[in-house]
């Protein structure tokens, strides 16, 4: 009995320590002055009104957006074919594929200044088409690490059957596979949408222009050196949590079928 009361001790001082921080920052949001109860004793939109129409905040939502969907279109159908032929294809040089999912371990500011410089190059630099090609870039080894997964479980035969049938090997992919690893498409995209939506250090080094500023970048411009902006940091947090929030309970069913048939490989 007193270890079922430890590990749930254990586990409410770690659900505390996850959910009163997101807690504090949406209490923050609606605070006004110095307000400092446990809950605003006059609740106000305040800081909501401050965030946009003291800047463009709105826009870089819009920014971001832009930037999650056109990584998802990148990256996902990358992932698929490049997972296929990992999972399905025999071809010279395979087994040092495996290399190619270090690459997520890599910190992304040791590639970071090649990276600016190859932008740079083609002109892409102060675009929102650097900031989509960089999320792709560094979300696509890991989504085909998680696409090959999926496709794994999956028996050769049920391929075999659809190519006796007439199908080639895309009528196959597209017919066969793809339909039964739909769960998992989810999953991947979720997880491209959510990172590039959060990602900062790409949007900032390759950008500089106000009107293209992302969620992440538009945040953290609330600290400055003559002080933080913290209610109207918050404030602009609690709307950036919305749009992940709100696409992963939208999908979270198939998300969750996705992860688990990923985890039975």
């Amino acid at each position: 009995m007193s270890k079922r009361v430890l590990v749930a001790a254990v586990a409410a001082v770690l659900l505390f320590g996850v959910l009163f921080p997101l807690y504090w920052g949406v209490r923050t949001s609606f605070a006004g002055g110095y307000d400092s109860g446990l809950w605003p004793s006059h609740p106000t939109l305040t800081n909501y009104r401050y965030i946009f129409s003291n800047g463009d905040f709105a826009n870089t939502i819009v920014n971001s957006l832009i930037v999650s969907v056109g990584a998802v279109i990148l990256a996902v159908p990358t992932a698929i074919l490049a997972a296929y032929a990992l999972a399905r294809l025999d071809f010279a040089g395979k087994k040092l594929s495996s290399l190619l999912f270090l690459l997520p371990l890599i910190p992304a500011v040791a590639v970071l200044v090649p990276l600016i410089v190859y932008v740079r190059e083609l002109g892409l630099y102060n675009t929102l088409y650097a900031v989509i090609l960089g999320a792709t870039v560094f979300t696509l080894p890991f989504a085909i690490f998680m696409v090959r997964g999926f496709i794994a479980v999956i028996p050769r035969e049920l391929e075999d059957a659809a190519q006796v049938d007439g199908c080639g090997r895309v009528g196959a992919l597209r017919r066969v596979v793809l339909p039964l690893i739909s769960p998992g498409l989810v999953a991947t995209t979720a997880f491209v949408f959510i990172t590039s939506w959060n990602n900062y250090l790409i949007a900032v080094a390759f950008t500089s222009a106000e009107q293209l500023r992302v969620v992440p970048v538009a945040i953290v411009g609330y600290m400055s050196a003559w002080g933080t902006n913290y209610p109207g940091m918050s404030a602009a947090a609690t709307l950036a949590m919305l749009p992940p929030l709100i696409f992963f309970f939208a999908v979270q069913r198939w998300f969750v079928q996705g992860l688990l048939a990923g985890s039975s490989r």
